[in-house]
């Protein structure tokens, strides 16, 4: 088995369990709160990462801006996302919001030039017929 497979699974299982435990959080803490609480475990996981890579970084300025750049997005999202669960059902937002990749496709086929074949189109039409279905 491929090592990304795995890599992309576990991906799934620990979104999964964010998921989950956001519209736990959503249940007990106001969609800020929450998001400053959320902020406490990506701390906690940041840490080990400085450990793991020994306080070393590889500084780039790129590299800085376009993470931070999308740090920011993430938590904006993020917030927006504990705004929906709030009021709506985990099973519901939790997979509305998981069709956010078809943002990333339009913008990397616009911005970055990449191309889709027939077969991902027709995927990305039937993921939007499913996020009506879903909304509805």
């Amino acid at each position: 088995m491929k090592t990304w497979y795995i890599y992309a699974v576990l991906t799934v299982v620990t979104w999964g369990l964010w998921g989950v435990f956001s519209k736990l959080a959503s249940n007990y803490s106001k969609p800020k709160q929450a998001l400053l609480f959320q902020t406490v475990g990506v701390l906690a996981f940041a840490i080990v990462v400085l450990f793991m890579e020994r306080f070393r970084f590889e500084w780039s300025l790129p590299g800085f801006s376009w993470a931070a750049l999308g740090g920011f997005f993430a938590f904006v999202g993020f917030l927006t996302f504990f705004a929906a669960l709030d009021t709506g059902k985990a099973s519901t937002v939790v997979t509305l919001s998981a069709l956010y990749p078809l943002v990333t496709i339009l913008l990397s086929v616009s911005f970055l030039h990449e191309t889709l074949t027939t077969r991902q189109g027709i995927g990305i039409a039937v993921a939007l017929v499913a996020s009506v279905l879903l909304a509805a």
